[in-house]
């Protein structure tokens, strides 16, 4: 009796626990995979997924969690538009296209831009090294010192993982 009192206790604490709303934008280069990275989160992480609010935003239901995927174009001439949506994000996931060995340079430079800014300065960064089953793919070891990663993360004080 009483383990079906404690159960039933720990079930109605759980459910009394609010849903914790997370925002988090999906960047990179365009043709670095960033749809295709959504899809793989959406089923492997996602319990539901809920009606989008926008265009390019996927809401999925993960444990107490409601996360919010806005992903955004990464042409070269929508790129200027990324940092609008800075402040609204609690973090960010930049995706790479780690066999793209010539636009190694440009994402250094768009990932030092997103760095830099001052609304992203604290919030947690997920580096995703895409498409590492072509043959060409950089290594994360190759990767983190081709963009230069200890010093971006270091300068721009961001919580960084590879």
């Amino acid at each position: 009796m009483f383990h079906l009192f404690s159960h039933c206790w720990t079930w109605l604490q759980a459910v009394q626990k609010p849903v914790r709303k997370v925002t988090l934008l999906v960047l990179g280069l365009d043709n670095s995979g960033k749809s295709s990275v959504i899809m793989d989160i959406m089923r492997a992480l996602a319990s539901e997924v809920l009606p989008a609010a926008q265009p390019g935003q996927t809401r999925l239901r993960v444990n107490r969690f409601e996360v919010t995927l806005v992903e955004l174009p990464g042409a070269q001439r929508c790129r200027s538009a990324w940092r609008s949506h800075y402040g609204a994000a609690d973090g960010l996931l930049f995706v790479l296209d780690s066999s793209d060995l010539a636009r190694m340079e440009e994402a250094r430079k768009a990932l030092s831009r997103i760095l830099s800014h001052p609304d992203v300065s604290g919030k947690p960064l997920l580096l995703l090294a895409n498409k590492q089953d072509v043959a060409a793919a950089l290594l994360p070891c190759e990767l983190i010192e081709r963009l230069a990663l200890q010093r971006l993360v270091n300068e721009n004080r961001s919580p960084c993982r590879i």
